[in-house]
Protein backbone atom coordinates (compact mmCIF):
# COMPACT_ATOMS: atom_id res chain seq x y z
CA UNK A 1 0.00 0.00 0.00
CA UNK A 2 1.48 3.08 -0.99
CA UNK A 3 1.27 5.42 2.15
CA UNK A 4 0.47 9.11 1.32
CA UNK A 5 2.16 11.87 3.06
CA UNK A 6 2.72 15.63 2.51
CA UNK A 7 5.55 15.14 0.59
CA UNK A 8 4.22 12.59 -1.38
CA UNK A 9 1.03 13.61 -3.10
CA UNK A 10 1.92 14.92 -6.04
CA UNK A 11 4.03 12.67 -7.31
CA UNK A 12 0.90 9.96 -6.25
CA UNK A 13 -1.46 12.06 -8.47
CA UNK A 14 0.87 12.30 -10.98
CA UNK A 15 1.11 8.50 -10.63
CA UNK A 16 -2.69 8.34 -10.66
CA UNK A 17 -3.19 10.53 -14.15
CA UNK A 18 -4.67 13.56 -11.96
CA UNK A 19 -2.22 16.32 -12.67
CA UNK A 20 0.64 16.65 -14.93
CA UNK A 21 3.22 18.02 -12.70
CA UNK A 22 4.09 17.84 -9.06
CA UNK A 23 3.97 21.68 -9.39
CA UNK A 24 0.23 21.31 -10.03
CA UNK A 25 -0.51 21.41 -6.49
CA UNK A 26 0.20 22.24 -2.81
CA UNK A 27 -1.08 19.92 -0.05
CA UNK A 28 -1.70 20.45 3.89
CA UNK A 29 -2.06 18.01 6.68
CA UNK A 30 -5.09 18.47 8.29
CA UNK A 31 -5.03 18.08 12.25
CA UNK A 32 -7.15 16.02 14.53
CA UNK A 33 -7.35 12.76 12.31
CA UNK A 34 -7.41 9.97 14.80
CA UNK A 35 -7.80 6.98 12.38
CA UNK A 36 -7.11 8.83 9.16
CA UNK A 37 -4.49 10.99 7.33
CA UNK A 38 -6.29 13.56 5.83
CA UNK A 39 -5.05 16.74 3.29
CA UNK A 40 -5.91 19.24 1.56
CA UNK A 41 -5.21 19.38 -1.87
CA UNK A 42 -5.21 23.07 -3.60
CA UNK A 43 -4.78 22.55 -7.25
CA UNK A 44 -3.66 25.23 -9.57
CA UNK A 45 -6.07 26.74 -12.08
CA UNK A 46 -9.78 26.28 -11.10
CA UNK A 47 -10.17 22.69 -10.66
CA UNK A 48 -11.71 22.78 -7.13
CA UNK A 49 -9.85 21.61 -3.84
CA UNK A 50 -9.77 17.92 -2.80
CA UNK A 51 -9.66 16.36 0.83
CA UNK A 52 -7.87 13.38 0.15
CA UNK A 53 -8.22 10.53 2.80
CA UNK A 54 -6.30 7.27 3.30
CA UNK A 55 -6.70 5.11 6.47
CA UNK A 56 -4.42 4.34 9.43
CA UNK A 57 -4.00 0.88 10.40
CA UNK A 58 -3.45 1.53 14.31
CA UNK A 59 -5.25 4.72 15.91
CA UNK A 60 -3.40 7.56 17.10
CA UNK A 61 -4.63 7.24 21.07
CA UNK A 62 -2.68 6.69 23.79
CA UNK A 63 -4.04 2.73 24.30
CA UNK A 64 -3.03 0.45 21.46
CA UNK A 65 -6.04 0.49 19.23
CA UNK A 66 -5.61 -1.16 15.95
CA UNK A 67 -8.64 -1.74 13.19
CA UNK A 68 -8.32 -2.61 9.03
CA UNK A 69 -7.69 0.00 6.68
CA UNK A 70 -10.41 -1.72 4.83
CA UNK A 71 -12.72 0.21 6.79
CA UNK A 72 -11.83 3.18 4.28
CA UNK A 73 -14.37 1.48 1.70
CA UNK A 74 -16.96 0.95 3.82
CA UNK A 75 -16.79 4.88 4.14
CA UNK A 76 -16.98 4.96 0.50
CA UNK A 77 -19.89 2.98 0.43
CA UNK A 78 -21.47 4.76 3.17
CA UNK A 79 -20.75 8.01 1.97
CA UNK A 80 -22.48 7.42 -1.55
CA UNK A 81 -25.50 6.03 0.30
CA UNK A 82 -25.93 9.37 2.30
CA UNK A 83 -25.51 11.32 -1.03
CA UNK A 84 -28.40 9.34 -2.07
CA UNK A 85 -30.62 9.98 0.93
CA UNK A 86 -30.39 13.64 0.47
CA UNK A 87 -30.38 14.15 -2.96
CA UNK A 88 -32.95 16.81 -4.27
CA UNK A 89 -33.93 17.20 -0.59
CA UNK A 90 -33.66 20.46 1.99
CA UNK A 91 -34.51 20.87 5.33
CA UNK A 92 -36.13 24.48 4.93
CA UNK A 93 -34.00 26.00 7.36
CA UNK A 94 -31.29 28.84 7.44
CA UNK A 95 -28.44 26.15 8.23
CA UNK A 96 -28.33 23.26 5.38
CA UNK A 97 -27.18 20.23 5.86
CA UNK A 98 -25.26 18.61 2.99
CA UNK A 99 -22.37 15.56 2.90
CA UNK A 100 -19.49 15.33 0.36
CA UNK A 101 -19.25 14.02 -2.67
CA UNK A 102 -16.85 11.33 -3.80
CA UNK A 103 -14.56 12.59 -6.56
CA UNK A 104 -11.67 10.18 -6.61
CA UNK A 105 -11.46 6.58 -5.38
CA UNK A 106 -8.27 4.46 -5.35
CA UNK A 107 -9.14 1.29 -3.51
CA UNK A 108 -6.28 -0.47 -3.96
CA UNK A 109 -4.01 1.80 -1.39
CA UNK A 110 -7.63 2.82 0.53
CA UNK A 111 -7.46 6.55 -0.22
CA UNK A 112 -10.75 8.25 -1.48
CA UNK A 113 -10.92 11.88 -2.18
CA UNK A 114 -14.01 13.74 -1.59
CA UNK A 115 -15.21 17.86 -1.85
CA UNK A 116 -13.83 20.47 0.31
CA UNK A 117 -16.29 22.49 2.69
CA UNK A 118 -15.99 25.93 1.02
CA UNK A 119 -15.05 29.07 2.66
CA UNK A 120 -13.84 29.38 6.19
CA UNK A 121 -15.29 26.00 7.40
CA UNK A 122 -14.88 25.63 11.58
CA UNK A 123 -15.86 22.41 13.77
CA UNK A 124 -19.03 22.69 15.24
CA UNK A 125 -17.07 21.25 18.03
CA UNK A 126 -15.10 24.22 18.86
CA UNK A 127 -18.17 26.76 18.76
CA UNK A 128 -19.93 24.60 21.45
CA UNK A 129 -16.21 24.68 23.33
CA UNK A 130 -16.77 28.27 23.24
CA UNK A 131 -20.74 28.81 24.16
CA UNK A 132 -22.14 29.53 21.09
CA UNK A 133 -25.19 27.34 20.95
CA UNK A 134 -27.28 28.18 17.76
CA UNK A 135 -30.94 26.59 17.53
CA UNK A 136 -30.64 26.81 14.10
CA UNK A 137 -27.88 24.26 13.34
CA UNK A 138 -29.26 21.90 16.45
CA UNK A 139 -32.44 21.59 14.25
CA UNK A 140 -30.26 21.44 10.96
CA UNK A 141 -28.38 17.98 12.58
CA UNK A 142 -31.38 16.67 13.89
CA UNK A 143 -33.24 17.24 10.68
CA UNK A 144 -30.39 15.46 8.85
CA UNK A 145 -30.10 12.16 11.04
CA UNK A 146 -33.95 11.80 10.85
CA UNK A 147 -33.24 12.19 7.03
CA UNK A 148 -30.28 9.50 7.28
CA UNK A 149 -32.50 7.14 9.86
CA UNK A 150 -35.90 7.51 8.13
CA UNK A 151 -34.20 7.27 4.17
CA UNK A 152 -32.61 4.09 4.99
CA UNK A 153 -35.43 2.44 7.06
CA UNK A 154 -35.64 -1.07 6.73
CA UNK A 155 -34.02 -1.19 3.43
CA UNK A 156 -32.88 -4.61 2.50
CA UNK A 157 -30.85 -3.49 -0.10
CA UNK A 158 -29.03 -1.00 1.99
CA UNK A 159 -28.48 -3.99 4.40
CA UNK A 160 -26.91 -6.26 1.69
CA UNK A 161 -24.47 -3.14 1.04
CA UNK A 162 -23.70 -2.45 4.82
CA UNK A 163 -24.74 -4.65 6.83
CA UNK A 164 -21.58 -6.39 7.73
CA UNK A 165 -20.64 -4.43 11.50
CA UNK A 166 -17.37 -5.31 12.41
CA UNK A 167 -16.21 -1.99 12.37
CA UNK A 168 -18.31 -0.95 14.10
CA UNK A 169 -17.20 -3.79 16.59
CA UNK A 170 -13.78 -2.83 16.45
CA UNK A 171 -14.36 0.94 16.44
CA UNK A 172 -17.34 1.40 19.06
CA UNK A 173 -18.75 -1.87 21.21
CA UNK A 174 -15.01 -3.29 21.96
CA UNK A 175 -13.44 0.13 22.40
CA UNK A 176 -16.35 2.07 24.39
CA UNK A 177 -18.63 -0.53 25.23
CA UNK A 178 -16.48 -3.19 26.24
CA UNK A 179 -13.82 -1.44 27.48
CA UNK A 180 -15.79 -0.08 30.20
CA UNK A 181 -17.03 -3.13 31.49
CA UNK A 182 -13.20 -4.67 31.61
CA UNK A 183 -12.57 -1.26 33.61
CA UNK A 184 -15.77 -1.63 35.85
CA UNK A 185 -17.06 -5.27 35.99
CA UNK A 186 -20.11 -4.10 38.19
CA UNK A 187 -21.37 -2.55 34.74
CA UNK A 188 -20.72 -5.83 32.64
CA UNK A 189 -24.40 -7.45 32.46
CA UNK A 190 -25.31 -4.19 31.72
CA UNK A 191 -23.16 -3.48 28.90
CA UNK A 192 -24.07 -7.19 27.66
CA UNK A 193 -27.49 -6.49 27.58
CA UNK A 194 -27.27 -2.91 25.92
CA UNK A 195 -24.82 -5.03 23.28
CA UNK A 196 -27.21 -7.46 22.55
CA UNK A 197 -30.04 -4.73 22.16
CA UNK A 198 -27.75 -3.17 19.74
CA UNK A 199 -27.97 -6.57 17.73
CA UNK A 200 -31.43 -7.40 17.96
CA UNK A 201 -32.41 -3.36 16.65
CA UNK A 202 -31.11 -3.32 13.14
CA UNK A 203 -33.14 -1.26 11.56
CA UNK A 204 -31.41 1.81 9.29
CA UNK A 205 -28.08 3.55 8.16
CA UNK A 206 -26.41 4.47 11.23
CA UNK A 207 -23.33 7.03 10.95
CA UNK A 208 -21.76 5.50 13.90
CA UNK A 209 -19.48 8.84 14.76
CA UNK A 210 -21.92 11.51 14.71
CA UNK A 211 -20.57 14.40 17.11
CA UNK A 212 -19.95 17.76 16.46
CA UNK A 213 -16.48 17.57 15.62
CA UNK A 214 -17.14 15.71 12.33
CA UNK A 215 -19.18 18.58 11.69
CA UNK A 216 -17.71 21.68 9.63
CA UNK A 217 -20.23 24.69 9.80
CA UNK A 218 -19.60 27.29 7.16
CA UNK A 219 -21.39 30.79 7.47
CA UNK A 220 -19.41 32.59 4.32
CA UNK A 221 -23.21 33.30 2.75
CA UNK A 222 -25.31 30.70 3.69
CA UNK A 223 -24.76 28.67 6.86
CA UNK A 224 -23.71 25.18 5.67
CA UNK A 225 -23.70 22.16 7.92
CA UNK A 226 -21.92 19.16 6.45
CA UNK A 227 -21.16 15.83 7.98
CA UNK A 228 -17.90 13.71 7.85
CA UNK A 229 -15.98 10.67 8.88
CA UNK A 230 -18.87 7.15 8.07
CA UNK A 231 -16.26 4.88 8.49
CA UNK A 232 -18.33 3.51 11.17
CA UNK A 233 -20.92 3.51 8.74
CA UNK A 234 -23.10 0.15 9.25
CA UNK A 235 -27.13 -0.84 9.19
CA UNK A 236 -28.34 -0.99 12.69
CA UNK A 237 -29.67 0.81 15.73
CA UNK A 238 -30.53 3.71 15.21
CA UNK A 239 -30.19 4.67 19.08
CA UNK A 240 -26.39 4.42 19.09
CA UNK A 241 -26.33 7.57 16.86
CA UNK A 242 -28.71 9.19 19.28
CA UNK A 243 -26.79 8.19 22.37
CA UNK A 244 -23.77 9.11 20.60
CA UNK A 245 -24.39 12.53 19.67
CA UNK A 246 -25.88 13.90 23.00
CA UNK A 247 -22.54 12.01 25.16
CA UNK A 248 -21.19 15.29 23.38
CA UNK A 249 -23.94 17.30 24.91
CA UNK A 250 -24.12 16.04 28.65
CA UNK A 251 -20.19 16.27 28.41
CA UNK A 252 -19.96 19.85 27.14
CA UNK A 253 -22.83 20.88 29.74
CA UNK A 254 -20.85 19.68 32.55
CA UNK A 255 -17.96 21.20 31.56
CA UNK A 256 -19.52 24.95 31.51
CA UNK A 257 -22.10 24.12 33.70
CA UNK A 258 -23.41 27.40 33.59
CA UNK A 259 -25.21 26.79 30.28
CA UNK A 260 -26.53 23.37 31.05
CA UNK A 261 -30.37 24.64 30.88
CA UNK A 262 -29.15 25.74 27.35
CA UNK A 263 -27.92 22.42 26.35
CA UNK A 264 -30.59 21.24 27.94
CA UNK A 265 -32.69 23.30 25.78
CA UNK A 266 -30.88 22.36 22.33
CA UNK A 267 -31.15 18.84 23.19
CA UNK A 268 -34.74 19.37 23.01
CA UNK A 269 -34.34 21.29 19.47
CA UNK A 270 -32.53 18.65 18.37
CA UNK A 271 -34.83 15.68 19.48
CA UNK A 272 -37.50 17.17 18.29
CA UNK A 273 -36.58 18.19 14.77
CA UNK A 274 -35.41 14.26 14.24
CA UNK A 275 -38.81 12.91 15.40
CA UNK A 276 -40.87 14.97 13.16
CA UNK A 277 -38.46 13.67 9.87
CA UNK A 278 -39.22 10.37 11.05
CA UNK A 279 -42.65 10.45 12.21
CA UNK A 280 -43.75 10.21 8.91
CA UNK A 281 -42.17 6.84 8.33
CA UNK A 282 -41.69 4.66 11.44
CA UNK A 283 -44.44 4.14 13.54
CA UNK A 284 -44.50 6.54 17.27
CA UNK A 285 -44.17 4.22 19.42
CA UNK A 286 -41.23 2.85 17.73
CA UNK A 287 -39.66 6.87 17.83
CA UNK A 288 -40.38 6.99 21.44
CA UNK A 289 -38.34 3.46 22.00
CA UNK A 290 -35.40 4.80 20.00
CA UNK A 291 -35.53 8.02 22.30
CA UNK A 292 -35.75 5.76 25.27
CA UNK A 293 -32.89 3.49 24.16
CA UNK A 294 -30.38 5.82 22.91
CA UNK A 295 -30.73 7.76 26.56
CA UNK A 296 -29.62 3.84 27.34
CA UNK A 297 -26.51 4.36 24.87
CA UNK A 298 -26.01 7.63 26.23
CA UNK A 299 -25.23 6.30 29.67
CA UNK A 300 -22.93 4.02 28.29
CA UNK A 301 -20.66 6.46 25.77
CA UNK A 302 -20.49 8.76 28.59
CA UNK A 303 -18.84 6.41 30.97
CA UNK A 304 -16.73 5.48 27.74
CA UNK A 305 -15.56 8.82 27.10
CA UNK A 306 -14.41 9.31 30.10
CA UNK A 307 -12.48 5.52 30.26
CA UNK A 308 -13.02 4.05 27.30
CA UNK A 309 -9.94 3.75 24.99
CA UNK A 310 -11.04 7.66 23.70
CA UNK A 311 -11.44 9.52 26.82
CA UNK A 312 -12.54 13.00 25.96
CA UNK A 313 -9.46 15.68 25.91
CA UNK A 314 -11.36 18.91 26.79
CA UNK A 315 -12.31 17.31 30.29
CA UNK A 316 -9.01 17.21 33.00
CA UNK A 317 -10.89 18.02 35.93
CA UNK A 318 -11.41 14.91 38.16
CA UNK A 319 -14.10 16.24 39.56
CA UNK A 320 -15.87 17.10 36.56
CA UNK A 321 -14.85 13.16 35.37
CA UNK A 322 -16.71 11.31 37.89
CA UNK A 323 -19.82 13.71 37.48
CA UNK A 324 -19.85 12.29 33.86
CA UNK A 325 -18.76 8.93 35.19
CA UNK A 326 -22.07 8.52 37.81
CA UNK A 327 -24.11 10.48 35.68
CA UNK A 328 -23.56 7.84 32.40
CA UNK A 329 -23.74 4.50 35.51
CA UNK A 330 -27.46 5.98 36.07
CA UNK A 331 -28.48 6.37 32.88
CA UNK A 332 -26.96 2.95 31.59
CA UNK A 333 -28.52 0.83 35.15
CA UNK A 334 -31.80 2.71 35.28
CA UNK A 335 -32.84 4.24 32.31
CA UNK A 336 -34.84 7.40 31.60
CA UNK A 337 -37.64 8.07 29.18
CA UNK A 338 -36.80 11.15 27.23
CA UNK A 339 -33.98 13.35 26.74
CA UNK A 340 -35.53 16.02 28.63
CA UNK A 341 -34.53 13.53 31.67
CA UNK A 342 -31.34 13.79 31.51
CA UNK A 343 -30.47 17.04 32.47
CA UNK A 344 -31.46 16.87 35.74
CA UNK A 345 -29.73 19.90 37.22
CA UNK A 346 -29.26 18.69 40.56
CA UNK A 347 -27.22 15.84 39.64
CA UNK A 348 -25.31 18.02 36.88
Amino acid sequence: MFILEVDTVGQYLVDQGVIASVSDVQVQQLLGGVSNRVLFVVFSGDKKPWVLKQAREQLAVEQPWFCSVTRVLREMDVLQISNRMLAGKSNGLQCQSVVPEILFEDRANYVYAMTAMRGQAREWKQDLLAGELDPEIFESVGWLLGTLHSGSWEDSTITEQIGDQRFFEELRVDPYYRQIARVHPTLQTAIDGLVSDLAGHRHCLVHGDFSPKNMLVDDTDVTRLMLLDFEVGHFGDPAFDLGFFLTHLVIKSIRDSARAVQYAKMAQVFIQAYQRVMLPRVNAAVVAEIERRGCTNLGACLVARVDGKSPVEYLSDSGKQETVRQLGKRLLLDGVEHVENVWDIETV
